[in-house]
């Protein structure tokens, strides 16, 4: 089957082509929907061809049964109804039930479309019974480091935004533009509601340090890239054919490295307990954020948080520095210990400034606290007149209300009142001057 000819489906007619394009056009709302909802029904097409029917004259068969008598269309009722229990028979035994749910929600879409009573029943109970093994740092250092020189990028992504891997495999660079020219960390992936399931809005992520410095590497040697440009390419050009390589070629490769490391193994008739929807899980799993954050960053129906949460990407970007450490697949870099000791620097070059300014502040603490109550020093020193407040050589606090605040200031007093008292005679006669308080 070629769905890139003039028909989808093989032996069928143009016309049923243009029905079933018609019904695709108006359920399916993201690039994935598509695919597989040929595919689903595809294979009860299949099926039905084995019962002497073909899915594609259903809306003739119909159409002409209720034009011609309740007779005809009671016969035609019967006749697919039971195909429809067959059907569900037929796979409910061989598929998980959700995949069963699946197969015939896309059935009863396209019968519902063409306005076709035919019951499709679906199961009450579809839950899922193959859970995926949880991926742990070890586990993704492991498959990361193995990798080709792209995957390793695109699956680090994926396990620090949680994002999907058709996301990833069809990223554009005007989803990562601003904050990847900015090198701004951490760095903001932007997901509009095209690309997105469960019917929600535009959308962002985030990915950390090790996946935007990972990024940086891969993307130097393309450098500049146009908004349209794909972020990640073919690895072997000339050998493949299509605009972008799928998110199944990356899942056939994860599974590759998967088995060679060893961390799963081959179960008859189950899926695969290490997938590359794992790296997804791990995302969910261990980014320590609220919950509706992350929910959004992942792509997901929030119901009605949608109403309250946030939009401020600034808010989303600090919450997701916090969660980060926890979701961390690397050690901290060097150039991230670098960071650190820097700004240790920093703060040590600021101590060490306070420490000289409180130098500079000690004679004055000292004299105050060489007179036993304040009353007495401001006697002395002749400060019971206030300051002319006009005096722009001062502040416009009074004389008194500064020296107040002083004494008023406890943990610096026995801070400082520690240090040996250093002021003599000749200094508090030498603070009569104006100078000295303009100081």
């Amino acid at each position: 089957m070629n769905i890139d000819s003039g028909c989808i489906f093989d032996g069928d007619t143009m016309e049923n082509s243009s029905r079933v394009e018609d019904w695709l056009s108006a359920r399916c709302e993201s690039q994935k929907t598509a695919p597989n909802y040929r595919k689903s029904l595809e294979t009860f097409n299949a099926f039905c061809k084995k019962q002497g029917k073909n899915l594609y004259d259903i809306v003739d068969e119909w159409r002409t049964a209720r034009r011609q008598g309740e007779n005809d269309r009671d016969i035609f009722l019967e006749e697919w109804n039971d195909i429809l229990r067959s059907y569900h028979t037929s796979i409910k035994n061989k598929v998980a039930p959700l995949t069963v749910k699946s197969h015939l929600t896309v059935v009863k879409s396209f019968f519902s479309f063409r306005d076709i009573p035919l019951k499709v029943e679906l199961p009450r109970r579809a839950c899922v019974i193959y859970h995926n093994r949880d991926l742990n740092r070890d586990d993704i250092r492991q498959i990361i480091t193995h990798a080709s020189a792209r995957d390793r990028v695109i699956w680090l992504i994926m396990a620090e935004s949680g994002i999907r891997a058709e996301n990833a495999a069809n990223l554009e660079y005007w989803q990562t533009t601003d904050d990847f020219e900015a090198n701004k960390c951490p760095m903001r992936i932007l997901l509009p509601s095209s690309t997105l399931k469960d019917h929600v809005g535009d959308r962002w992520t985030f990915i950390g340090e090790d996946g935007l410095r990972k990024l940086q590497e891969y993307l130097k040697p393309r450098m500049p890239l146009t908004n349209e440009d794909y972020v990640f390419v073919y690895e072997r050009i000339g050998r493949v054919t299509g605009d972008q390589f799928s998110s199944a070629s990356l899942s056939v490769k994860f599974n590759r490295v998967v088995q060679k490391l060893g961390l799963d193994k081959p179960r008859e008739g189950k899926p695969k307990g290490v997938r590359l929807h794992g790296l997804r899980k791990y995302f969910r799993n261990n980014m320590k954020a609220d919950g509706a954050l992350r929910e959004f960053w992942m792509g997901h129906s929030l119901g009605v948080d949608a109403h309250y949460i946030t939009r401020d990407p600034e808010v989303h970007r600090q919450e997701y520095a916090k969660g980060y450490k926890f979701l961390r697949i690397f050690e901290p870099s060097l150039e991230t210990l670098g960071d650190i000791a820097d700004q240790l620097r920093k703060k040590d070059d600021e101590i060490k400034a306070l420490k000289e300014t409180m130098a500079k502040l000690q004679p004055l603490i000292d004299l105050v606290n060489s007179y036993p109550t304040l009353e007495q020093m401001k006697a002395e020193l002749g400060l019971t007149k206030e300051y002319d407040k006009s005096d722009k050589l001062h502040s416009a606090k009074t004389m008194p209300e500064e020296l107040a605040e002083i004494q008023m200031d406890e943990a610096k007093r026995e801070a400082l009142a520690r240090a040996p008292n250093v002021i003599n005679r000749e200094w508090r006669v030498f603070t009569h001057t104006r100078f000295f308080f303009s100081w």
